[in-house]
């Protein structure tokens, strides 16, 4: 009770337990407002930092190709393995390898097709299909001569060649593949551009 002059009134302070939770909710809701509020801030400084951070650093990165893996595509290159000019090539038959063998390819860039000649142990031959800068691959058709070379091996049969470049021995390497009535088999092929400086002896097929 609190006197006023010379009287009484009753006093309206807020005591008791009650009281003391309704401070701490308060407090606790105004604290975690604050805190809401900090944290906020705190992950919008950060992450404005990161972002700064991380377009300084690739600024001056340099990519690499790793050295242990085999490089599939040589865009800047790759062009040069398709010369126009006098190959050779090999194939592998009866558990032997046959050749080299000479033959002229010409390549047109315009439509990715190639068409060449030669011979071989079989007999003369025409080449004719496509080739891909990008993938590095050559599919080929070569059909022979009926009447030329080994009467008991030339039929006037086409022999599919389907080749991928391996740039560390300098050539294409894949397998040719015989589909006739006569004979089916298939084994490896290998073909390159002819060295200049290097002697070739031709064989003559009759």
């Amino acid at each position: 009770m609190i006197s006023i002059a010379g009287g009484t009134r009753s006093g309206s302070s807020c005591q008791g337990s009650a009281c003391r939770r309704a401070g701490i909710i308060a407090g606790s809701v105004v604290g975690g407002i604050f805190a809401l509020i900090a944290i906020v801030f705190l992950t919008l400084f950060c992450y404005s930092r990161f972002r700064r951070r991380s377009v300084d650093s690739n600024s001056g990165v340099v990519y690499k190709i790793p050295t242990d893996e085999p490089r599939r595509i040589y865009s800047t290159n790759a062009e040069d393995y398709f010369k126009d000019g006098d190959w050779q090539s090999r194939y592998h038959q009866y558990d032997r390898w046959h050749g080299p063998h000479q033959l002229s390819l010409m390549f047109d860039r315009v439509t990715n097709k190639v068409a060449g000649h030669g011979y071989d142990g079989v007999g003369l031959f025409t080449i004719d299909g496509t080739f891909s800068v990008e993938n590095q691959r050559m599919s080929l058709t070569k059909v022979y001569e009926s009447g030329t070379g080994d009467r008991t091996e030339n039929f006037g049969h086409t022999v599919i060649l389907e080749l991928t470049l391996n740039v560390r021995n300098g050539q294409f390497e894949g397998k040719w593949f015989v589909r006739t009535n006569h004979y089916c088999d298939e084994d490896k092929f290998e073909l390159k551009l002819r060295d200049p400086s290097v002697a070739f002896v031709e064989k003559t097929v009759s």
